[in-house]
């Protein structure tokens, strides 16, 4: 976008907000309320994202703090009406730039209908948040590039995701580096009180180390090799796990791998839906969040340890080794090793007060305020 503009400058962003619980929406919540101290922003929401077979449980949650951005909640992910309305809040806002964020090629068919349509003069801008699904899906690479050619800007995470758009012969189009912003935690819940943790870690026996596995607990998330590796480390030192987040396969599964394992003592799991109060509380009373990933882009996940001042245990896979300090607030290890997991733990337990003072210190390094500032400049946008 060049040349001076004869009015103040504009962006739409078309994205789930909370109370959406699906796409990111954390993230947009965020990144939409720092990009709105900068500029005006309209908001077009969904009503419905994901088919229900996809995305398991509520897709909302009315209970979120803070109240959501304002936004018009329009889109319906099956219903074709819904983003022809919402494209014709586009035109009429005229806006310098339409951001979307690319997550699934399940959303291939909205996005690549919206980018198309958009208006001419309106720089197009997908931030990439996956470039490619954790799992594989039948014609995944096709929907992507089909959804992906339409933009005039990409912006990544990491650089694993500059690799896959350039496998996906999409390097042409200008991409910004950028990174996964931090959460503010006081922005994603009401900070839980000392006695609500300290009854929680008594409620889980006052281990030495309490570790947790969050969000969606998919093949890919590898809570099947934190099992492993938890019946590896020292039986003398204390250890605990909690597995926080919805099951997308049999939980009995997991169970009968413990008990295998003998490490029923060692484990929690909280299969359901975990609200922003009780990630606030589980974040602040864990010593470390383990990611023991076998591929990742780029993961919230840190970013909610770090906003809590939780140090990280994970895999060097995708772009995790560029979203953490490895030996400063975060250990990282091998892919598909119990063993070297099983160190990384030992370790974090003998080092864990170094660890998170480490994360104290680097919270304002990664702000969505940086990110705003990063994604006004990349579309041309001057305040």
């Amino acid at each position: 976008m060049t040349g001076a503009l004869e009015r103040a400058p504009r962006i739409t962003v078309i994205a789930a907000v909370q109370p959406l619980t699906a796409g990111a929406a954390h993230f947009n919540t965020a990144m939409v309320a720092a990009l709105r101290r900068r500029l005006a922003v309209d908001v077009i929401s969904w009503r419905r994202m994901y088919p229900p077979l996809l995305y398991r449980g509520p897709q909302r949650d009315e209970s979120m703090l803070p109240p959501a951005e304002e936004a018009a909640f329009i889109l319906d992910w099956h219903d074709p009406r819904t983003w022809r309305r919402a494209l014709r809040r586009v035109f009429h806002d005229e806006p310098d730039a339409l951001v979307m964020p690319w997550l699934h090629p399940v959303m291939a068919a909205q996005a690549r209908w919206l980018l198309r349509h958009a208006p001419q003069r309106t720089c197009r801008v997908v931030v990439c948040h996956n470039v490619m699904p954790h799992e594989p899906v039948r014609g995944g690479a096709f929907l992507a590039r089909a959804a992906l050619r339409h933009a005039d800007v990409l912006v990544t995470h990491a650089g694993e995701q500059r690799r896959e758009l350039a496998a996906l012969g999409l390097d042409r189009i200008p991409t910004v580096q950028a990174f996964h912003p931090r959460f503010v935690a006081a922005d994603l819940a009401a900070p839980p009180t000392e006695p609500a943790m300290s009854a929680e870690r008594r409620r889980l026996g006052e281990p030495t180390l309490l570790l947790l596995c969050f969000g969606a607990v998919r093949p890919y998330k590898g809570v099947d090799l934190a099992l492993e590796a938890l019946a590896r480390v020292d039986p003398a030192l204390s250890v605990k796990l909690v597995v926080a987040g919805r099951f997308w396969s049999d939980e009995a599964a997991y169970w009968r791998q413990v008990e295998r394992l003998g490490i029923r003592e060692r484990v929690e799991f909280r299969n359901r839906y975990v609200s922003n109060e009780e990630a606030a509380l589980l974040f602040s009373v864990a010593d470390a969040a383990l990611l023991p990933y076998r591929s990742a882009s780029q993961s919230g996940v840190v970013q909610l340890a770090y906003a809590h001042g939780c140090p990280v245990i994970a895999t060097a896979v995708g772009g995790l080794p560029d979203a953490v300090n490895d030996g400063e607030d975060a250990i990282l290890c091998a892919r598909d090793d119990p063993g070297a997991l099983a160190c990384a733990i030992e370790r974090m337990a003998s080092e864990k007060e170094r660890f998170a003072a480490a994360v104290d210190r680097r919270k304002d390094s990664h702000s969505f305020e940086r990110y705003a500032e990063l994604l006004t400049s990349a579309i041309g946008i001057q305040q």
